[in-house]
């Protein structure tokens, strides 16, 4: 466990899961995970995400008389530059610590690399303002944040040039081969996550 829980990104990162959770996995069984202190969203009757503060899952069935197909899971690491450690789901917080207000992607994919699980560069149709980095085993992808809005003035609480914003999966090879038709490759320097002047 290390101080600001990068044991929990990596975690994540690596196996795809949170807490052993699945993208794939039932609203049961994950809730059986995370445990139920979550809010419950639909739009309509074939999508439906709970939210766990940090961790988001989220559904889709065919029908009302469908069971529910899990479909993604995202981490909205960004809240946690407004909100603190305490957006973060106990049941996470009970098995890794204390959270920080910020994750820098530099770190991570340094340590990821030491741990063997290496990060490709991946388009996205949010650049310049956000890079995507891809983990073809797990297929996790980690958004980062890189260009503030020239109109929005920093403000207290604000995410930082190389923060982590999003982790999600899954996100499969196929996808990510299409995004590289259409939006290229992202092989910049400058968006690779290995130059941020930013602290």
């Amino acid at each position: 466990m290390t101080p600001h829980s990068l044991a929990f990104y990596m975690d994540v990162v690596a196996s795809g899961t949170v807490l052993g959770a699945n993208p794939t996995d039932s609203p049961d069984r994950v809730t059986a995970m995370l445990g139920s202190d979550f809010t419950e969203n639909s739009l309509d009757d074939h999508s439906m995400w709970r939210d766990y503060g940090m961790a988001e899952f989220f559904w889709i069935r065919e029908t009302p008389d469908h069971p529910w197909e899990g479909h993604h899971f995202t981490l909205q690491v960004h809240r946690l530059s407004y909100w603190g450690g305490s957006i973060v789901n106990r049941a996470i917080r009970d098995r890794y610590g204390r959270f920080d207000r910020h994750l820098r992607f530099d770190k991570l994919e340094r340590l990821l690399g030491k741990h063997g699980v290496p990060l490709e560069d991946a388009p996205d149709v949010n650049a310049p303002t956000f890079t995507r980095h891809w983990q073809p085993a797990s297929q996790v992808s980690v958004m980062v944040f890189r260009a503030h809005e020239e109109w929005r003035q920093r403000r207290r609480g604000d995410d930082r040039i190389g923060d982590v914003y999003t982790i999600q999966s899954s996100v499969s090879a196929e996808g990510v081969a299409r995004d590289r038709e259409r939006y290229g490759r992202q092989d910049s320097p400058e968006l690779s996550g290995r130059s941020s002047s930013e602290p």
